[in-house]
């Protein structure tokens, strides 16, 4: 599809031959005189053309421009697109946007035509996917799904293990953030999805599904990144339990009667509970206006009262509360002029001027204002040129512009225009009276906290952010302003953004990091026609970058050097450098401080920011140790600043190769034998090595089972290796990216560590076997035999229940028992003398001294043995039956157990 635009403005010189309303747009022979919206896809051209008449003028100009919002006055927030009549657009991602055209002649009259606005629309989506490892009780673990290459913005949908996160009880904890970011501590944006105090049951597969909007793609569904996420085998000791609100969202902006939802995230440990509240500071209940959830609020039937509130979200812990305010907003309505006012025409100088276009909107708008009296005005305190110019006001307010005393140099097209998301409209009025000025310039760059602003000079530390500023004015507004900088700043120069406004063109240089480079004088230049005649202002601008001194240690590691801290170790018959930095500008100076005349000392000047004090120890030195501080100062604005480093010491060790070299298996299963690594766990290897100087180390690892069996080095995709260094010692310790099993196929496996400095290297061979086994998988067969062991010993329970439920009721024949007679008949008769009646016996426990001890427990719903004693007031069966309800018995094996019966 190629589409030709047509924007079409006729403005005149001293009267305008047409009402400059009449800017339209064409598009496929349809007219329209309000902003219109193209929907284009990716890739597809569109041409759009600005043409205009203007009677009597030899020159028009004519600017494209491009910006994120449909009018805006503001240079630096929109780009010039083209200075062409005829200006061909390529779609691509760049280049949607707003594209307006202004029309402006060689006597200053300018219009900006209505908006284009061109979505480009595109949907490429490819699925990006990762693994991620989490700690149990990690506070906040973030997933992205921030970055998405799809026009309009798409649905975003987060799914765990194919199902929605908002379907799945997780205590609250996964939450898919909407709305705003309030928090910056996480690096969190819109549409991440954010894990808090993780736990082992979140881990699974997460998905950021996107849905297509627009016309060209809807309904299109991809996947735009997905996570494989693994429980950490380290543990997170969470001590921090404070709240903290992570992102509101107000739901966007709803029409009345709609319901809407609030929603804020927050993290914290224990997990925070979250309590609601109106604008009042009253806590909300779930009630017929409102449905209070857990990290949302609900508002049921919006009412045009509820515009503009404000609730609270808090989030609270045993000891912190994160309050933070979701503002309702009702949808904006369409800005509207109530007022009809025709082109009118003012050039008696004096007079005072109002435009007012009678603005009838609800909601937030913008407003911009455009026109030859707005933007090229200039303002002067001389009182002869303040009664020659006249004097310009301003008041926005409903859309109101009042110009008192206006002169010939307010002349111009005005042009209204007012807009906010739910639409926008222009008006314009045409005002004109003649009179000029030729261009000024001053620098006007404000002092802050990092730079010093002394007329014209500018004092600035080194590192800082700042704006150099200059602005231009004139009558006409001056139609251009530059800045010249010096020639090792010139990568800067593209940074200037122009700006015009109220009569001015100000000129604002980004300058981002101050190094001494940028020190110099720069240029600032604007100028107007008048006449035909170029009027041309300019001013110098100093700028001086300035730093207090800092000293810092400067010894490096070489092969025979090791720097820990302020320690400075050499190896005995090799010579040692040491020396420490002054940094500052202007340059520092240094001085030294000694112990020992050992050494050379020599001062090097490393640029016009940096001095070195160094001391040179030659390789027969006598000088065992040695110690020395380093102090610098300079002086800015008169103001001396000094700093010293710490004292650093020096020493030298006796050179050893490296020796003692051993590798060690940090696995689950390296307790059982230190050869194992379980197929389903990270292969954990740490080398070690005794030497000076400190070892390098190189890994290699070979197939026991392969043919070649010949040694090969680690690929950093497969393995990752990390060394610490400390004095005489040198570790190492290789993982797998993934588990043993992923990367390596066969079964027995020789792992080698070369360790190695200048005097000489050893290597070390570990075999390791990748076995199925798992940690957790040694010990099954202790759990199966315990719970038999248990089953067992819930059967003989039951048998026990039995028998004190037989001598309970009182059965105490063998021929009341039945088939148990046999096991318990000495229990029920026992033998009593002829000549008296049998005694009344009771019963008490035998002592559980023998009864031991580890295999398993045994829940007691009986009585161990009883024995028969004489009848006793503090004992009696009931007592007794409740003690045992409530014992637990341990022994080795069953024949223990059943022995006490």
């Amino acid at each position: 599809m190629y589409l030709i635009i047509v924007l079409l403005s006729y403005i005149t010189t001293e009267v305008l031959s047409s009402d400059p309303s009449e800017v339209f747009i064409t598009v496929d022979e349809k007219y329209f005189k309000t902003n219109s919206v193209i929907n284009i896809k990716s890739g597809q051209t569109l041409s759009i053309e600005c043409a205009s008449s203007v009677i009597g003028s030899d020159s028009v100009n004519y600017k494209w421009y491009l910006s994120k919002r449909p009018y805006t006055q503001q240079v630096n927030q929109r780009e010039e697109a083209s200075s062409s009549k005829v200006f061909t657009v390529t779609a691509n991602s760049t280049h949607t946007g707003y594209y307006m055209c202004l029309i402006r002649s060689e006597e200053g009259y300018a219009v900006f035509t209505p908006v284009l606005h061109v979505v480009v629309e595109y949907f490429d989506i490819e699925t990006v996917s990762a693994k991620t490892t989490i700690e149990p009780n990690e506070k906040v673990a973030v997933l992205k799904c921030s970055q998405i290459n799809a026009n309009p913005a798409p649905i975003v949908t987060w799914k765990k293990d194919g199902v929605d996160v908002r379907n799945i009880n997780l205590d609250s904890n996964v939450m898919h953030v909407t709305g705003k970011v309030v928090d910056k501590q996480y690096n969190i944006e819109e549409n991440d999805l954010v894990i808090l105090n993780y736990q082992d049951n979140y881990a699974g597969t997460y998905s950021c599904d996107v849905e297509a909007t627009g016309s060209f793609f809807k309904g299109r569904t991809a996947t735009a990144k997905s996570y494989s996420v693994k429980t950490a085998a380290s543990f997170s000791l969470m001590n921090d339990n404070s709240s903290q609100i992570l992102f509101i969202d107000n739901g966007g902006k709803p029409k009345v009667g709609d319901a809407i939802t609030l929603r804020c995230g927050a993290c914290g440990y224990p997990t925070p509970s979250y309590e609601w509240y109106d604008t009042a500071d009253k806590k909300l209940q779930t009630s017929d206006v409102y449905e209070v959830l857990e990290t949302s609020m609900i508002v049921k039937s919006i009412k045009a009262t509820d515009d503009d509130t404000e609730y609270k979200c808090a989030a609270l812990t045993a000891t912190s509360k994160s309050v933070e305010s979701i503002r309702l907003t009702l949808s904006d309505t369409v800005p509207k002029f109530n007022k009809t006012i025709e082109n009118s025409q003012y050039n008696i100088p004096g007079a005072t001027v109002i435009l007012d276009f009678g603005l009838e909107v609800k909601g937030d708008i913008d407003i911009m204002w455009n026109g030859q009296g707005l933007d090229k005005f200039i303002l002067n305190d001389d009182s002869t040129a303040m009664a020659n110019r006249g004097n310009l006001n301003l008041d926005n307010d409903n859309n109101v512009l009042t110009i008192s005393n206006i002169q010939k140099n307010a002349s111009g097209v005005f042009q209204c225009i007012v807009y906010n998301e739910a639409g926008m409209v222009s008006a314009y009025k045409t005002v004109i009276i003649r009179e000029s000025q030729p261009a000024q310039v001053a620098h006007t760059t404000a002092s802050t906290t990092d730079i010093t602003v002394k007329g014209n000079d500018i004092h600035s530390v080194r590192g800082a952010n700042f704006t150099m500023q200059c602005t231009g004015s004139g009558n006409p507004t001056p139609s251009d302003i530059s800045i010249d900088v010096p020639d090792s700043t010139s990568a800067i120069a593209s940074s200037l953004v122009k700006v015009n406004k109220e009569g001015k063109y100000i000129g604002n240089l980004l300058i981002d990091k101050v190094t001494e480079q940028y020190a110099g004088v720069y240029k600032c230049c604007t100028h107007n026609f008048i006449k035909g005649l170029k009027e041309t202002a300019c001013v110098n601008i100093s700028l001086a970058v300035e730093e207090k001194v800092s000293v810092t240690q400067h010894s490096e590691d070489t092969d025979y050097t090791l720097v820990i801290g302020t320690q400075v170790y050499g190896t005995t018959g090799y010579p040692l450098s040491a020396s420490c930095k002054a940094t500052g500008l202007p340059r520092p100076t240094i001085s030294i401080k000694r112990n020992n005349d050992c050494g050379t000392v020599s001062t090097i000047t490393k640029s016009n920011d940096i001095e070195i004090i160094q001391v040179d120890y030659a390789n027969d030195t006598v000088c065992n140790t040695d110690s020395f501080q380093c102090c610098g100062n300079n002086t800015i604005q008169g103001t001396l600043y000094s700093d010293c480093y710490d004292w650093i010491t020096i020493s030298f060790v006796d050179q050893e190769k490296p020796n003692d070299v051993k590798i060690e298996n940090s696995g689950n299963l390296a307790s059982d034998d230190s050869s194992l690594v379980s197929l389903m766990e990270t292969l954990e290897l740490n080398c070690s090595a005794k030497s000076f100087p400190e070892s390098e180390f190189t890994w290699e690892y070979r197939n026991s089972e392969s043919a070649s069996n010949t040694f090969q080095k680690l690929d950093s995709i497969s393995f990752q290796t990390s060394v610490t260094k400390s004095k005489g010692f040198t570790y190492s310790m290789l993982n797998t990216i993934g588990t043993a099993g992923d990367l390596l196929k066969g079964t027995n496996y020789e792992f080698q560590c070369t360790a190695k400095n200048v005097f000489g290297q050893t290597s070390v061979i570990k075999s390791i076997q990748i076995t199925s086994s798992a940690a957790n998988q040694v010990s099954a067969s202790v759990y199966l035999g315990v719970g038999i062991v248990l089953f067992i010993a819930a059967l003989v329970a039951v048998f026990i229940m039995y028998i004190f439920f037989i001598i309970s009721s009182g059965k105490k024949k063998r021929s009341d028992l039945g088939i148990m007679s046999c096991l318990v008949c000495k229990c029920c008769e026992p033998k009593q003398p002829v000549d008296r009646p049998a005694p009344h016996y009771d019963y008490k426990l035998l002592s559980l001294e023998k009864m031991a001890t580890n295999s398993f427990h045994v829940p007691l719903y009986s009585h161990p043995r009883l024995v028969p004693v004489e009848p006793s007031e503090s004992l009696s069966r009931a007592p007794v039956y409740r003690e045992l309800e409530q014992m637990t018995i341990q022994t080795n094996s069953m024949n223990k157990y059943e022995q006490l019966f």
